[in-house]
């Protein structure tokens, strides 16, 4: 028989994908917290605000893979950063809550964490033991993290992946970068030389699922290329290998702050996800670069 995994955030890329790597071996279950996209079957609807959850979806349940949350790339007003933390920590505490109350046991809990956790406007090269930051992002990653580490308390293996830029043709930074491209131009921002971490969203899928059967991988993960490039290095390889021709225009920072307010420091780069605990872990990366993957 095989083991039941509940997996949130149905209607993200990351979930979507992360399908085909799980469909063979465990039966996946999904939250949804849209009622049009909840069938009763494999799909179930929850509500964080009103504390429900459809037990259904929870009995027999042998893994959690915790993937929801509210784009941190939207506008960061009060209200936004509300849904970002409630779509994070406040549903992983409602699943724990509902967990030891149905007294469901669940082996292994895997939940989505940010290079955030390391802090905004950070330019330096960061380990699973690197400080944590000071800001509002760092706070979110950090309690987002504490939320998931509560199942320790009915027997759970813990996994918290702190996720860099997720490179995926239909969705995140790729998408973002080859759109301008097609029509012959695309951008940088200024300083160009910072470090930029990314992963590509297979090797993100790849990673869970050799996390669900190895019991020897247990807390934060850094979850990125093991190549350190820069910022420049990575936009011209993607146009080494897709648009040729696309002409490179560098933008202040200061004027992405004023486009984006805060939320530039996010893509602006500098932080440096160091790999050596995943790598030690023994997975294999499918792309460990970005021509591994743009030749295809």
């Amino acid at each position: 028989m095989k083991d039941k995994i509940l997996i949130t955030g149905y209607n993200g890329a990351l979930a979507q994908r992360l399908r085909s790597f799980l469909k063979n071996d465990y039966e996946l279950i999904y939250l949804t917290s849209n009622k049009k996209s909840a069938d009763n079957h494999s799909i179930y609807y929850w509500d964080v605000k009103n504390n429900y959850v459809d037990e259904n979806a929870l009995f027999g349940c042998s893994h959690i893979i915790h993937l929801c949350g509210f784009n941190i790339m939207n506008s960061w007003s009060k209200k936004n950063k509300e849904k970002m933390y409630t779509s994070r920590v406040d549903t992983a505490n409602l699943l724990f809550d509902k967990c030891k109350s149905l007294g469901v046991n669940i082996k292994t809990f895997i939940g989505a964490s940010a290079m955030g956790y390391y802090g905004l406007g950070v330019e330096s090269d960061v380990d699973e033991n690197s400080p944590l930051g000071e800001d509002w992002l760092a706070k979110l990653s950090f309690d987002w993290e504490a939320a998931a580490n509560q199942f320790e308390k009915i027997g759970s293996r813990i996994v918290n992946l702190r996720i860099s830029l997720m490179m995926d043709l239909n969705s995140g930074f790729l998408k973002v970068t080859l759109l301008p491209m097609r029509i012959g131009i695309t951008s940088v921002f200024l300083p160009s030389n910072l470090a930029y971490s990314w992963i590509h969203i297979d090797d993100l899928c790849g990673f869970i699922a050799y996390a669900l059967r190895n019991q020897n991988i247990v807390g934060p993960f850094n979850m990125a290329s093991p190549k350190k490039q820069n910022q420049l290095e990575v936009i011209r390889e993607i146009k080494k290998f897709i648009f040729k021709n696309a002409l490179i225009f560098p933008i202040p920072l200061f004027l992405m702050k004023i486009i984006l307010g805060g939320r530039s420091q996010v893509i602006k780069g500098g932080l440096h996800l160091k790999t050596d605990k995943l790598i030690n872990s023994g997975y294999k990366y499918k792309y460990p670069t970005i021509s591994s993957f743009l030749k295809k």
